[in-house]
């Protein structure tokens, strides 16, 4: 496993703060720490092809070739894939609590501050769950409060940052922990002469990995101020990303008009987003989005009418960790800081886009 933690700049200052339209909010909730963890075992598609039994596979592989994946981090072997889904779970709970361990012992809290903890998974069949095990583990208070989010995927971060407003309100003086783990591999089996193409498509991007986030109200902490963020859910697109399960197989379905459905909407909600915050496109800094796939990527920058220098960080988290599912946006923030190095000030704005199909939108400042 390798953490990498990410200690944030501190936020902006007033006068900067309010150049941008948007007034300084000092209460506007921080993101103190942000720190990632995932699998030692770095595979490329060529590997993962030949772990799945597809290299003879045409159609797999021009879809692994054109995805935009170079390599992932994966807790995949030929042991695992010799089990079904359910054979899988302890094994799967036991490697989303390594990651999220080592992802919170990155930010090197205090374990005393936190008051409430949010974990996240597309699919778990833990219990007790990640939270609790978490509180457990690093001997925090017993009235921390707790909650497990489950099903969102790779809309989930968001809804999570939604949540610790009350959080943090009905815990004064409290910081709130949330952590984003994914083990991808849980859902990956191998190829069959019945697959339906949804499942190579999906085996072709999705990476294992976990972001954990420190986040804190108070006026003097460190970290980009979350502004406002706001979650759209297009309707009549529910079946666009499903988890398919049968007894012997299981795996993420994506329909091949997902990236076009997100794109024809996102234009429209993240103007209307802007402007309620008397804001527009070109005073955006940093564009932080969803590494979902290539054509996600080539769709929202279309949509947005983005350069590639705008989304290169999502292109490179894409390339080097895949489709990380719940949290992938944390990882292109954590790249963004690293490559880009905000000045206080500045604008960043992180487009999600997830099953439902879940449009998330989330405003930062430095």
């Amino acid at each position: 496993m390798s953490a990498e933690p990410q200690r944030l700049a501190h936020a902006a200052s007033r006068q900067s703060a309010a150049s941008n339209g948007v007034p300084a909010d000092p209460h506007a909730p921080a993101i103190a720490g942000l720190a990632l963890a995932h699998p030692e075992t770095s595979l490329t598609q060529h590997e993962v092809l030949a772990l799945l039994g597809l290299l003879d596979d045409e159609f797999a592989l021009g879809v692994f070739g054109r995805c935009g994946v170079e390599r992932r981090r994966l807790h995949l072997d030929d042991q695992m894939l010799a089990t079904t889904l359910q054979g899988r779970t302890d094994t799967v709970e036991q490697e989303l609590m390594k990651l999220a361990v080592q992802a919170v012992e990155g930010l090197r809290l205090d374990p005393s501050e936190i008051g409430t903890v949010l974990t996240s998974s597309l699919y778990s069949l833990g219990c007790p769950t990640l939270a609790h095990r978490l509180i457990e583990h690093f001997g925090m208070d017993a009235s921390t409060d707790k909650y497990h989010v489950l099903g969102v995927g790779c809309a989930s971060a968001v809804p999570l940052i939604r949540l610790i407003g009350p959080a943090l309100a009905m815990r004064p003086g409290k910081k709130v922990l949330v952590v984003a783990a994914e083990s991808m591999s849980g859902l990956l089996c191998a190829a069959t002469d019945e697959d339906p193409r949804s499942k190579t498509v999906g085996s072709a991007i999705f990476g294992d990995g976990c972001a954990a986030m420190l986040l804190d109200n108070d006026v003097s902490a460190a970290g980009p101020r979350v502004l406002d963020s706001r979650v759209h859910q297009i309707p009549g697109t529910l079946g666009a990303v499903t988890i398919d399960v049968t007894a012997d197989d299981s795996y993420l379905g994506l329909v091949r008009e997902l990236p076009y459905i997100a794109g024809e909407h996102l234009r429209g909600l993240v103007d209307d987003f802007l402007a309620d915050n008397r804001l527009t496109a070109h005073m955006v800094d940093h564009w932080l989005i969803h590494p979902g796939g290539k054509r996600i990527v080539e769709c929202a920058q279309e949509a947005l009418a983005l350069d590639d220098e705008a989304l290169r960080v999502s292109y490179d988290v894409l390339a080097n960790f895949g489709n990380v599912g719940t949290p992938s946006i944390f990882y292109v923030l954590h790249e963004t800081i690293a490559q880009r190095q905000p000045r206080s000030g500045q604008l960043g704005l992180a487009v999600t886009i997830g099953p439902g199909v879940s449009v998330g939108l989330m405003l930062l400042r430095w």
